[in-house]
This record gives C-alpha cells, sequence and structure tokens, in this order.
C-alpha cells in the first residue's frame, strides 16, 4: 500500500470527495472537518499545518486520516483494516506525539492496539459515540415555541452556554479548547449557523449547523440549560433545525451522541435519527511501572 502526505486542503479534499461520498453519513466528520479547514487552515486554534493522509492500494484509495495538531488521529470509514496498520506502521517513524484515535470503533481500536504496542503506552475509552442518521421528522416532536436564528445580541449568552456544554458533555477538555470552542461558536453566530428556542422572550436552548456533506448537514452543540430541562426543549429546537436544514434541500441531518446519555439517544430516535455506526474515543496514556522499590 501506498501512504501520501498533502499540504492543499483544497486538492486534498477534492481528491478524497468521492472516497468519502461512498459512506457520506459515517464521514459526515470528516467532511465537517475539511471544509472548515478550506475556509480557515488554522481554524483549530493551532499554528501547526493540519496532517492530511491517503493510504492507497493500486491507486484506489483505501482510507484517509487527518489530524489538526495537538488533537486525536481522525479514521475515515474503511472495509479494508490493512489500510489502518499501514497508517500506523507510518506514523510510527515520523515519531508522531498522537494523544489518541477517533474513528468507526472496530479501526479507532485496531489503531489504538498497535500504536499502544509500538509506543509502550495503554488505551483509554475516552467517549463511546454513535453516529445517527435523520431522512424525516416526525411531526409530533415540532413544538409550537419561537424558533429562530441567533443575533448578534445573544452572542454573550450562547458563547457561555458553549462553555458550559463543553465541561458537562466532554469534561476532559482544557481550557485552550473551552476558548477555541467559544471562538468557533462565535463565528457560526456571524455566519448565520446558530438557532435558538425562545418561549416568551426567553432563549431556552440552542443548536448549530456544523459540517456540511455533499447530501446532508450535522448538527452539534445542542444544549439547554438545567433549569430549562425536561420540558421537551432540546427535542423542538433540533426538531426545527433538521426541518430547516430539509427545507434547505439537503436530503439528511447527522449528529453524534454519548452511549453514555441514553436520555439523549432516546430523544434523538424520537425525532426520527436512526443508528448509523458506533464511533469510539480513545486516549493513549504512559504506561505505569508498578515494580516496587524494596
Amino acid at each position: 500500500m501506498d501512504v501520501k502526505f498533502y499540504s492543499d486542503v483544497v486538492n486534498f479534499s477534492e481528491l478524497c470527495y468521492s472516497f468519502l461520498a461512498k459512506h457520506e453519513a459515517k464521514n459526515n466528520l470528516l467532511f465537517g472537518i475539511l471544509n472548515t479547514l478550506k475556509r480557515n487552515i488554522h481554524a483549530y486554534g493551532s499554528l501547526e499545518r493540519p496532517r492530511l493522509i491517503t493510504i492507497t492500494k493500486d491507486e484506489e484509495i483505501k482510507l484517509i486520516s487527518i489530524r489538526t495538531p495537538p488533537y486525536n488521529q481522525l479514521l475515515s470509514y474503511t472495509d479494508d483494516l490493512e489500510s489502518i496498520s499501514v497508517l500506523v506502521d507510518t506514523l510510527s517513524t515520523k515519531e508522531e506525539n498522537i494523544p489518541g484515535v477517533l474513528g468507526f470503533k472496530e479501526g479507532a481500536w485496531k489503531f489504538a492496539r498497535a500504536w499502544a504496542s509500538e509506543h509502550k503506552k495503554s488505551v483509554v475509552l475516552n467517549m463511546h459515540e454513535r453516529i445517527y442518521q435523520l431522512k424525516s421528522i416526525n411531526p409530533q416532536t415540532l413544538g409550537d415555541n419561537t424558533f429562530e436564528e441567533a443575533k448578534q445580541s445573544h452572542t454573550k449568552v450562547l458563547i457561555e452556554w458553549m462553555k458550559e456544554f463543553i465541561i458537562e458533555a466532554m469534561p476532559h477538555k482544557s481550557q485552550e479548547d473551552i476558548i477555541n470552542s467559544q471562538r468557533r461558536m462565535k463565528e457560526a453566530i456571524t455566519r448565520g449557523e446558530v438557532f435558538i428556542l425562545r418561549v416568551n422572550d426567553q432563549i431556552v436552548s440552542m443548536a448549530k449547523k456544523a459540517g456540511s456533506t455533499p447530501n446532508g448537514r450535522t448538527i452539534n452543540a445542542v444544549y439547554t440549560p438545567p433549569s430549562f430541562r425536561r420540558r421537551g426543549y432540546a427535542t423542538e429546537v433540533v426538531a426545527k433545525l433538521c426541518q430547516n436544514i430539509l427545507d434547505e434541500g439537503k436530503k439528511y441531518c447527522y449528529l453524534f451522541t454519548n452511549l453514555a446519555n441514553p436520555t439523549s439517544n432516546s430523544i434523538y430516535m424520537q425525532i426520527g435519527f436512526k443508528p448509523v455506526i458506533d464511533v469510539d474515543e480513545l486516549l493513549f496514556q504512559d504506561q505505569i511501572n508498578d515494580n516496587n522499590q524494596s
């Protein structure tokens, strides 16, 4: 198999388009990241250029992998698991400091076990997630509260909610991660990608349009403050944002859920989301020497 690294994100994205589109729902995160990088190569806060990699066999792409330092290695979906072994071997020769891997469950674990063995690391499951896809909406979840695009005047509240969302849903994230996420939220508000649900004049929930795929759009940053929960607001804001995306001409909506939160998974299935594939985020840690000193 051949491994190639790329420096031009536009050319890389064009080259990978057909491969990623074969499993569009499974690769929705990579589509979104590539679109973000095309808009701003340093969107994820690092001055280092992203690592853009293809693994090919007989000139046919078998695997795509991306990393935006200092974050995890990301894997596309592949049915050729040998390509993951080739990726590990290649990255090992480059002395990359990889903190973890994110990808479809079988592929992520294959990468993680090989990397951990090669570099004497331990593997920790940080998050067990599931990708969902929606084709049509259960009309009973649309509700009758006010749904609208967030305005600049909402920025202060929503970037604070973004901080609360990350602390609650991704407690392992650093302060720098939180600041970068708040910056991207502010930019998304400016682009008209953040939406809110209002009850009278009170904002009660939010959701954001994230990465685009050829036929779909991903939703993330779904958040309702604790004082407004258990009233159906998250269900309603997501259902209405899905309707907005479908009305714009997309065929599908996607989202990731943490399988440790059965409530959110139940909510999304009520709206009309169907499971696609499980995704694991695995982190690498230095192995502890248990030899006792006498």
